[in-house]
């Protein structure tokens, strides 16, 4: 008998009460004889593939349990890509499948997400000029199509199918409970790329200025859920940690009480999802000692929490200042030539 194969059968087993004949549950869940379910488990005969998903599906056995490979220290496991397939329509495929696993936290008790956030979340973004900003700067950094890549930000209008599935997509995290741990250049990633698209002369300068006050109003309504403790449409928690020690790499935990998931980012809003029981545990107990070397702003911790977001404002006053230096100094050489 295969190694696998006996693993499967011993893990079978452990679910499986004593007084339960073990030939006889086989051979009713993959619909066989007696003799030939007798033979599977003596490793008589092989069992096929579809026979072995059936059973680890059954019994809901993790087939990284089975295919693991420990030797030197080196362990594999299986791990499943969010995108197969990266193209124009990311957004959408994102969209559809961030919903599906929010869902399936909300319909769980004592549920939470704990994002460690190297940038800053689009599930924040909101449903202002932030937001089409946001939509806009991943649709053109991600496409290699000329005519988007220098499609005027006042020139674009996101699909109706891209803004209902993000007003999905908002919706359900808006809801969910909620930790999330921040250092001070999380908001860093945005204020380059308006920058940059004001640079390259997509967003003028009035654009760049009502976008950067959008994120600030963004910013405000995170304030305001640390200083409540919960999120603004639920009665769930919300919970901020402020970590400048520790890199934060924009990696999630889904965390329900039976199940745990770790999201890890490949590509742009692409991630590779791991369910290993062993790998999640190790990611939840680093995610522990981030926390222990973070500062909490929530709740009554409100001077430390003032500070922190003052400096994200300040940064925000900087990049506005600057933008409009840059406009005035333009204008300048421009009347001169």
């Amino acid at each position: 008998m295969k190694k696998e194969e006996e693993k499967l059968f011993n893990l079978i087993k452990l679910k499986l009460s004593k007084n339960i004949s073990f030939i006889d549950e086989i051979a009713s869940v993959l619909d066989l004889s007696y003799d030939a379910a007798y033979r599977r488990i003596k490793g008589k005969t092989t069992l096929n593939l579809a026979e072995t998903l059936k059973l680890s599906n059954h019994y809901n056995i993790n087939l990284n349990t089975l295919l693991v490979e420990a030797k030197n220290d080196v362990q594999k496991i299986i791990v499943q890509k969010t995108h197969n397939v990266i193209s124009d329509n990311f957004l959408h495929i994102f969209f559809e499948e961030s919903v599906k696993e929010i869902e399936k936290l909300l319909d769980s008790k004592e549920s939470k997400l704990i994002n460690s956030l190297k940038d800053y979340p689009l599930y924040h973004a909101g449903d202002g000029y932030f937001s089409k900003f946001r939509i806009y700067a991943l649709i053109n950094m991600s496409s290699s199509d000329v005519t988007i890549k220098t499609l005027p930000f006042s020139e674009f209008n996101p699909s109706t199918e891209v803004l209902k599935k993000y007003h999905t997509f908002l919706s359900k995290y808006e809801k969910v409970s909620l930790v999330e741990i921040w250092s001070d250049s999380t908001i860093d990633n945005i204020l380059n790329q308006i920058q940059y698209f004001f640079d390259i002369g997509l967003i003028s300068k009035e654009e760049s200025l009502e976008i950067s006050d959008s994120l600030v109003d963004s910013l405000s309504s995170i304030e305001q859920q640390a200083k409540n403790q919960k999120r603004n449409k639920s009665e769930n928690s919300y919970h901020l940690y402020h970590n400048n020690l520790v890199s934060l790499l924009n990696t999630v935990l889904m965390q329900t009480k039976t199940n745990k998931k770790v999201f890890v980012p490949y590509t742009n809003l692409s991630y590779f999802k791991v369910s290993d029981e062993n790998t999640t545990n190790q990611f939840e107990q680093h995610l522990k000692t981030q926390l222990e070397f973070s500062k909490n702003h929530s709740g009554d911790a409100a001077v430390d929490r003032k500070k922190f977001f003052n400096t994200l404002y300040q940064k925000i006053e900087n990049l506005k200042t600057k933008i409009s230096a840059s406009f005035l100094q333009n204008n300048f050489s421009n009347s001169i030539l």
